[in-house]
């Protein structure tokens, strides 16, 4: 008899803690899909209030209210009590989604340019890539090093 494990729940949003932001991020994105295609809109465009003057602009901002209510609740559902923390004076979801993104995209490119500069600096790598030619080996190096300084820039390591 085949034994499966249990999968992710579709009541449920996906939580993060912290770590893997990028693979939490696109599992979220399609939590949200799933729940109601305008929830996604309001977080990548965004939400205005418009002032209230006629009853038809009034509808349509109250609509748009609840769905950055409703994606703001489903984003706080999927956060742990110590990221939530962080995102918690957010008024609007787009600025929680972007403000994770700040946050925790840093932290992933920190980690990559590290990996990438003890990978390039490791004698190692040599052998690995069966780089026999010093020609070969400087060129590598000289891209890698261009690399981790143009994701330094960006992302103001």
């Amino acid at each position: 008899m085949a034994k499966f494990e249990e999968g992710r729940s579709i009541s449920c949003p996906p939580l993060f803690e912290g770590e893997a932001y990028s693979q939490w991020s696109n599992v979220m994105k399609y939590f949200i899909l799933a729940q109601e295609f305008e929830l996604w809109d309001i977080i990548e465009e965004g939400y205005i209030e418009a002032p209230k003057k006629k009853k038809k602009q009034m509808s349509e901002n109250d609509t748009k209210a609840k769905l950055n209510a409703r994606a703001m609740h489903i984003l706080l559902c999927g956060l742990n009590e110590e990221v939530s923390k962080k995102v918690s004076t957010c008024k609007r979801a787009k600025e929680m989604w972007e403000k994770l993104e700040r946050l925790y995209c840093k932290e992933e490119k920190k980690d990559c340019v590290s990996s990438c500069a003890n990978l390039l600096s490791s004698s190692k790598v040599d052998g690995v890539l069966a780089l026999d030619e010093p020609k070969q080996w400087k060129e590598m190096q000289s891209h890698g090093d261009a690399l981790i300084t143009q994701v330094k820039e960006m992302g103001n390591l």
